[in-house]
């Protein structure tokens, strides 16, 4: 019972401060595409409709304030699960990254040729550097976390 809880504080303690300033500034975001989405602020022109892209699919208006919701919602959820060093929050983070690199390799595909789409093409581009570094940044900052647990989990079942 005693080696439980000091594995427990030990692991407590090993979770690297940046991770978890990540964690929180994941919340502020996801705080931000909320607002967003319940007041309907679109970047641009006021007349431009809201937009949103998830899976590569473009959604307008209020499929794009439900599907910024649904990310907001998603974010928060790792953050927190970040905050309170639940490796579930690492790993919710590592799909949602996944995710979002997926869905940037899919629209810039799809939207290669499409003339009405070059700007957001050209957008989606110069963002795909940056969403590449931070998805292996979170992947590289969770590994040793989530096979630390994994490690402590067989051992603590394979002890009668």
């Amino acid at each position: 019972m005693a080696d439980a809880l000091i594995a427990r504080s030990e692991s407590w303690q090993r979770w690297p401060r940046d991770l978890r300033v990540f964690g929180a500034a994941s919340i502020l975001w996801a705080a931000v595409l909320t607002m967003r989405a319940v007041f309907n602020l679109s970047a641009g022109a006021p007349a431009t409709p809201l937009e949103d892209v998830i899976f590569g699919v473009k959604f307008y208006g209020d499929e794009a304030r439900v599907t910024m919701a649904l990310q907001a919602v998603i974010i928060a959820a790792f953050g927190i699960g970040i905050l309170r060093r639940q490796s579930w929050g690492l790993v919710l983070a590592i799909l949602y990254m996944a995710q979002v690199i997926a869905g940037h390799v899919i629209f810039i595909t799809s939207n290669l040729g499409v003339e009405s789409q070059r700007v957001h093409v050209k957008i989606a581009a110069a963002e795909s550097p940056v969403v590449l570094l931070i998805a292996l940044y979170v992947f590289f900052r969770a590994r040793p976390l989530l096979h630390s647990g994994r490690r402590r989990n067989g051992m603590q079942q394979a002890m009668p």
